[in-house]
């Protein structure tokens, strides 16, 4: 389901021969693209700035036909996190008129940001969606914040989360992780939709920024599988207080997980942070 480069459309090799020899003239690739994109200068931390773009085909016109449902597979997912993995925001503007996209963004502290769209057109084939790229720099004087370690048991807005206490993670193979939420009586949560699931589990590898992005949703819910190299994965809900996530990375090494849901329709994020192999 998601790769960590845009969608490229390759033209074939012209070959033309002569009595000379041959020679081989290469067309570059056509790739979608982020136009207009704003901010397009360096911002000032705290204060709420204006996120814009369009998405240009190959064709060079703006693409207006993306996915739309009930799922979480549709339309375009803007998130944007910074550079030291402490912060994410995470929305789904509605597309505009002639295929822009705003929306107002507060970026908290100095430093770099990296946006991504992630965007789900309504005929992308086999793979049905890509992403493109962006870095958005804020003004002042950038304070690294820790990675932090893997935390099994952790408190939010409220809830406690349950996750294993030793994942296992390989790059490239489907995994599953199940945490288990309670309320502050110790009850099973239940989880309200968001953003057309029941949670989301977002992925960004440390250094790099590479991203992955999966959901869990109900029982027989359409549009909830994740895909990548053949692999295929799939996060689901079967009972209250039980997320079950997939887990589906490109690559090893040290990844941060931003665990997004609404356990009684309270939204918290809590993350953790994964060794894959």
């Amino acid at each position: 389901m998601r790769r960590v480069a845009p969608l490229l459309l390759l033209l074939p090799l012209v070959a033309g021969c002569s009595s000379g020899g041959s020679t081989i003239e290469i067309k570059p690739a056509k790739t979608y693209k982020l136009s207009g994109f704003q901010p397009a200068a360096a911002i000032s931390p705290g204060k709420a700035a204006t996120v814009a773009f369009t998405i240009d085909q190959p064709s060079g016109s703006a693409l207006t036909a993306y996915r739309t449902g009930s799922g979480p597979h549709t339309g375009v997912h803007l998130i944007i996190v910074s550079d030291d993995l402490s912060t994410i925001i995470h929305r789904h503007p509605p597309m505009r008129a002639g295929g822009g996209f705003r929306q107002r963004v507060v970026f908290p502290t100095p430093g770099r940001y990296r946006v991504i769209v992630d965007a789900y057109p309504l005929h992308g084939g086999p793979v049905p969606n890509f992403q493109l790229f962006k870095d958005v720099r804020v003004r002042g004087a950038h304070k690294a914040k820790p990675l932090g370690s893997y935390d099994a048991v952790q408190r939010a807005g409220g809830f406690t989360f349950s996750a294993p206490r030793r994942p296992q993670v390989r790059a490239i193979q489907a995994a599953l992780m199940t945490v288990r939420v309670s309320d502050a009586q110790g009850r099973p949560a239940r989880f309200v939709p968001w953003y057309g699931a029941l949670a989301h589990a977002i992925f960004f590898h440390l250094g790099t920024l590479d991203y992955f992005h999966t959901h869990v949703c109900a029982p027989r819910a359409s549009g909830c599988s994740s895909l990548l190299a053949g692999a295929r994965v799939t996060g689901t809900s079967s009972a209250p207080g039980k997320l079950t996530i997939g887990i589906l990375l490109p690559t090893a090494g040290t990844w941060k997980l931003f665990l997004q849901t609404r356990p009684n329709g309270r939204f918290v994020t809590v993350p953790y942070v994964l060794k894959a192999r």
